[in-house]
């Protein structure tokens, strides 16, 4: 297991932020709950403030289940240019439900997506991220935060 701290995620999201910056997102849609602490410093980092989130329920503790849900209640009606942001591409299939959801509702915004983390055997990968995921990862506002 690898414990993946403060220092590390500040260090992470200024370089992920310039991998993302020539896309120039107008707006940043955060995937709940472990892609809202990246997105709210991705948005800082980015100078972007049209911040908003989907939640998609696809692990019970380290658990991945078979059937995802997906909550969104985005509103992008002044968006062209969205960055899907997540902590994590495990297996792919949150990011994809995501992405084809988004993009069915929204057939003329540009959507990209950065994480930090990604298995090289994701059914889909992100556009922009910086390490592969070897082993089970506990980030720091899980670990510091959670009763």
């Amino acid at each position: 297991m690898y414990h993946y701290n403060y220092t590390e995620f500040k260090n992470d999201t200024r370089q992920l932020a310039q991998r993302c910056r020539p896309f120039h997102a107008d707006t940043i849609v955060g995937i709940a709950r472990g892609g809202l602490m990246l997105s709210q410093a991705l948005g800082y980092a980015l100078n972007i403030r049209n911040i908003q989130s989907v939640r998609a329920e696809s692990y019970d503790g380290t658990y991945q289940r078979d059937i995802l849900n997906l909550h969104v209640n985005c509103d992008l009606s002044t968006s062209e240019r969205v960055l899907i942001v997540d902590d994590i591409v495990d297996s792919g299939a949150t990011l994809q439900l995501v992405l084809e959801t988004l993009t069915a509702r929204h057939p003329n915004i540009l959507f990209k997506s950065a994480t930090l983390f990604y298995k090289p055997t994701a059914s889909l990968q992100s556009d922009f991220t910086l390490h592969e995921a070897t082993q089970w990862i506990t980030f720091f506002w899980e670990r510091d935060f959670n009763s």
